[in-house]
């Protein structure tokens, strides 16, 4: 019934338990999407779209109900926005850079968690300005943006 989709919903806002952490529960959610992303690291364009699209997908469906559970809308242990912002910063170094996956994926991880917490610019106006689940998620989609940013000028200047 309801009650089972309710516990989905709260199982997949707070990234399968990754974020359930009681310290820095942001940074263990993005650890727990790791193993994805080394798992379709050499998977074609296409999935990594799909992937993407997904992620956000659910995490606009999902998002809600992990904020009703944890009395709060934008509950730091709801992480499956920080699962489509590191989806998109690996995005972009494993398409415009030519790092290895480990090097990769350890470059994303850091500099998404640099713009996740320090919150520069459009990551926090996308905070502060953009209403409900859309805002929970997009300061999110806004820091792994910046990475992608990155290293598409990265791997322009090192081509």
């Amino acid at each position: 019934g309801s009650q089972s989709m309710n516990r989905v919903k709260f199982w997949i806002a707070v990234g399968l338990g990754s974020g359930l952490s009681p310290t820095a529960p942001g940074t263990t959610g993005t650890i727990g999407m790791l193993p994805l992303l080394f798992f379709i690291w050499e998977g074609p364009l296409i999935v990594w779209i799909l992937g993407f699209f997904v992620l956000c997908g659910l995490a606009i469906w999902s998002i809600p109900e992990g904020g009703r559970q944890l009395g709060e809308p934008d509950h730091g242990q709801i992480v499956i926005d920080e699962w489509a912002g590191m989806c998109l910063a690996a995005f972009g170094i494993r398409f415009f850079t030519d790092l290895s996956v480990w090097i990769g994926l350890c470059f994303g991880f850091i500099g998404f968690r640099i713009f996740d917490i320090t919150k520069p610019g459009v990551v926090s106006w996308c905070e502060r300005k953009i209403p409900g689940a859309w805002g929970v998620l997009m300061d999110d989609i806004a820091a792994g943006g910046y990475v992608l940013i990155l290293a598409l000028v990265f791997g322009i200047i090192s081509a």
